[in-house]
C-alpha cells in the first residue's frame, strides 16, 4: 500500500491507496508513526482510495483515534466509499469519528 502524507496547516494528511487490512495496514501504521513523530496529533485519513476495511483496519482506526483523543488531537475520515461508509455505520464507528464528505470540509473542521 501506498501512504501520501500532506502537512497542512494544523492537520496531517495521509492518503492510503489499498484495502485497510491485516496485510496492508504495516505502510499506514509507518505513515501514522512517522506523522506521530512529528508530533502531528491532528490526522485526516482520505479514504476515498480505499475499497474496503476488515476488522483489524476497524480496530487500528479506533484505536488511533483514541490515542489522539488522549493526546488532545483528533483522527478524521474523508470521503469513504460506500461499503466502508456501511461497515463504520453498522459498527457505528462513525459515531466516534468524525467523517466528512471533502478534504476542505475536514479541513474547516480544524478552525
Amino acid at each position: 500500500m501506498q501512504v501520501k502524507t500532506t502537512r497542512l496547516g494544523v492537520a496531517t494528511y495521509l492518503a492510503p491507496d489499498g484495502a485497510l487490512t491485516e496485510e496492508n495496514l504495516p505502510d499506514l501504521e509507518a505513515a501514522v508513526h512517522q506523522a506521530r513523530a512529528g508530533a502531528a496529533t491532528q490526522l485526516v485519513l482520505d479514504l476515498s482510495r480505499v475499497p474496503c476495511c476488515d476488522s483489524r483496519g476497524l480496530e487500528f482506526l479506533a484505536d488511533l483515534a483514541e490515542s489522539l483523543r488522549a493526546l488532545g488531537g483528533a483522527l478524521h475520515l474523508v470521503q469513504p466509499v460506500p461499503l466502508c461508509q456501511q461497515i463504520f455505520a453498522i459498527t457505528r464507528l462513525d459515531s466516534t469519528i468524525p467523517i466528512h464528505e471533502d478534504l476542505a470540509s475536514a479541513a474547516r473542521s480544524f478552525l
